[in-house]
This record gives structure tokens, sequence and C-alpha cells, in this order.
């Protein structure tokens, strides 16, 4: 089983963040994949939406960091959870508040970042500062970098005027996912459903939302099965030139 690793993560709340991780596990989930939801956070609000909602098949876990004891126990705490959940899952979304007590390298442990954020001018310049900070890890050369997609939430239709805004205040690598629109209907949803479900401009764009990640899930996923049978065709080959070798060996001794 190929396992996808995702962290929807931002470093203040009322961006959508909770309700991005639960939705999006019930999307990917409706579309046929085996998907467990990791929620990091004390509150449990993620988890607490899919434990009302009705019951689709996702793996549900409130596991929240003890990062009250400090050191490195709960970053070590963090990664045990995240690796035996993609054992026995296709794709794992982790929920999770970003503290200054958080050590950077964790990020390389996914295969994509979500960073949800509003449009507003504040938040904009707040969701940069945040990330600049950790542009490192997204354009590293030493690690594998995970994908870094950038998700304006709760906006306005008339909030939208192309990517421009973003391309300014994010001057690295990244990508820009579909807007997922404003609706008070989807709040009403909290543990009771899924936005996907709904019927107006909100649902439509959190299941173009929810497609474009899933492709990128897809690609990626194709590339690492390539990545990989080239790695294995590559060994087959060593080992063939090394039997070649041995063969050859030997019947000089005989």
């Amino acid at each position: 089983m190929t396992e996808f690793k995702i962290l929807v993560t931002s470093q203040k709340g009322g961006v959508g963040k909770s309700t991005v991780s639960a939705n999006l596990a019930a999307y990917i989930c409706r579309q046929g994949k085996k998907v467990a939801l990791l929620d990091y956070d004390l509150h449990g609000s993620s988890s607490k939406w899919l434990k009302g909602a009705p019951q689709i098949g996702i793996d549900i876990n409130h596991s929240p960091l003890p990062l009250e004891v400090g050191g490195t126990r709960p970053m070590h705490e963090a990664r045990q959870k995240l690796r035996r959940l993609s054992y026995s899952n296709e794709i794992v979304i982790a929920d999770l508040t970003w503290t200054d007590s958080m050590t950077a390298e964790f990020l390389f442990e996914f295969d994509m970042v979500i960073v949800p954020t509003s449009v507003s001018e504040i938040e904009l310049n707040a969701t940069s500062e945040f990330l600049q900070r950790f542009r490192w890890v997204f354009e590293s050369t030493i690690h594998i970098p995970p994908k870094l997609l950038i998700c304006p939430t709760r906006v306005h239709d008339d909030q939208m005027s192309g990517d421009s805004i973003f391309k300014q205040r994010f001057p690295f690598r990244l990508m820009l996912s579909p807007a997922i629109l404003e609706s008070n209907s989807a709040r009403k949803l909290f543990q009771r459903g899924f936005i996907s479900d709904l019927n107006d401009a909100c649902g439509v764009s959190f299941t173009e939302f929810g497609s474009a990640v899933l492709s990128v899930v897809e690609e990626q996923n194709k590339i690492s099965r390539k990545n990989q049978a080239s790695t294995n065709n590559s060994r087959m080959q060593a080992l063939l030139r090394l039997a070649a070798k041995y063969e050859a060996s030997i019947r000089s001794v005989v």
C-alpha cells in the first residue's frame, strides 16, 4: 500500500484548519481511499466533527500532544502515531496547531503541508511570516521536501482576483488550491454532515478543493511508484552483475 501523509496546520485559530481537515478526510474517503484522521489538537475539533457526523469508514484518532512536558517527547510521540497510522491507511490527514515548541524537521514526515488562510491583509501577512521560517524545509535539497499548498478559506466572491496577491506575499515554491467559499450553512454541519454535500457555492468550492488535493496525491503516488520501480530495477541489475562476476570467478578457478 502506498501511503500519503498530509498535514493541515496553522499557527492561529479561526482560519478553518479543523474544518478543512475533517471535510477533506470525508471527501477523499468517499473517493474510495482508506483514510485516517490524526487530530493532534487538544480540543479535538476535527475528530469531534467526524465522530458526530455519519460514519463513512474514516479511521478517527484524537491524540493531543503532551507539549507541557517539553523536550523531544511530544514530537517523538507525534512521529510514532503518524507512522503507525500510515502502515494501515492509504492517506493520513493530520490536524495540528503549530507552536514555537515544535521542530521544523517534523514537516519532513509529510508529503504535503496544507496551510489554510483567510485573504485579509493581516492574515496573509501573518501566514507569510509563519511560512518564511520554514522556507528551507520546502526548498530542501538534502531531504525530500513536502509539497506546500496554500488554501484560501472563508472567502467571499468579491475577495478573489487571481493568484497574484499570493505570489507577492509568498515568493517561494508553493501551490495555490481552489478557494473555499464562506457559507453559514457550512458551520451548521459540525458533527452532522460534510461540506461537499452542500448544494451551494460553498459545497461546490470544497469539492473543487478536495478534487485538486486528490489530483496532487495521485500524481505524487504515480511518481513514487515509478521511482520505486526504477530503484528495484537498478538493484536487480546490480545483483545480476554481481552474479555474473561470481560465476566468472568460479569458472577461472575450475
